[in-house]
């Protein structure tokens, strides 16, 4: 079964190439995107791999943010140009298989007429406020820290209500004057789609739709782009989006839930859980190929531990 992974990296080189290599299987080829805020040159150990491919292209990946998805896009344009066969599977560089190739190869063989990816209704997903800001409002960046971020409604498009937050987030220096400046002319936002979903950003596509989903995206890039350039956690929306669209006008694309285990749930510690030694019992009881995340300057011994026992 040939497999094309697609990664998206900002740290530990060297756990990227731990997960390579426990990938290779002969029938793979990776394509790896390395954040622009990363030193490179870190990266260039990489290209002594076989069938390894740093792309090109490079965004500075903030969370949040549409520039994740630029990232996929730019990973998923590079693997389309090598050619479309099998399966193209989406991953961090913090993810890792938790079973072995053989069983990977044989359950992609088996299930090649569907694709892996998490799909709710959006309203399904988060509650009406988020829901509101994510479709009607514009998403702005304040910086590169984690969840600094607002969605505002545009100025002349809403209410009192609305205006006044916007006006007290400028007095208050939440909002900077051109964002304020920008929000004054931009226009009521309208959906690309009239549907959207949402869910984990990590998928497998198969062949065809991973060439029906290419195409699609080049072909409405810039109605996208100006949509979801503006839309918080675009990267949790937009490919589910895209394929849903897709699957209401194509019989032939079939959907099973994503493949990569990510815990959400567990009390009291940083989520998703980075998952070390005495995670073992949780991840053999996962049904998942893949899982995320492990963080191998946290703790390297889990990644020992998976390899010395497939689960």
């Amino acid at each position: 079964m040939k497999k094309k992974y697609l990664i998206l990296s900002h740290k530990n080189p060297q756990q990227i190439c731990r997960l390579i290599n426990r990938l290779d299987d002969g029938s793979s080829q990776f394509f790896v995107h390395v954040d622009l805020k990363s030193d490179l040159k870190e990266f260039e150990i990489l290209n002594s791999l076989k069938n390894t491919h740093i792309i090109p292209e490079r965004e500075n990946c903030i969370w949040g943010d549409f520039s994740i998805v630029k990232a996929t896009l730019h990973l998923l344009e590079n693997s389309i140009k090598s050619g479309n066969e099998g399966f193209t599977i989406l991953l961090s560089g913090q993810d890792y298989p938790i079973k072995p190739n053989q069983f990977i190869n044989q359950f992609l063989s088996e299930h090649s007429d569907f694709n892996f990816i998490e799909v709710v209704p959006i309203e399904e997903k988060w509650n009406k406020k988020m829901v509101r800001d994510k479709v009607e409002h514009y998403h702005f960046i304040h910086s590169e820290q984690k969840s600094d971020s607002n969605s505002y409604a545009p100025f002349h498009h809403t209410s009192l209500k609305e205006k006044a937050r916007n006006i007290f987030h400028l007095i208050k220096g939440r909002m900077a004057l051109k964002t304020f400046r920008e929000l004054l002319v931009l226009p009521k936002r309208k959906p690309f789609f009239e549907k959207q979903f949402a869910g984990s950003q990590w998928w497998a596509f198969n062949e065809e739709t991973s060439k029906s989903v290419h195409d699609f995206i080049n072909k409405n890039i810039k109605e996208l782009e100006d949509y979801y350039c503006y839309t918080s956690a675009a990267d949790e929306i937009f490919f589910q989006s895209v394929i849903m669209h897709l699957a209401e006008n194509n019989g032939k694309i079939k959907i099973k839930p994503s493949q990569t285990y990510v815990n959400w749930e567990r009390k009291d510690v940083v989520l998703p859980v980075t998952f070390d030694d005495k995670d073992l019992q949780e991840l053999s009881e996962a049904k998942h190929l893949w899982a995320r995340k492990f963080d191998i300057e946290y703790n390297e011994k889990i990644l020992d531990l998976i390899d010395e026992k497939p689960l």
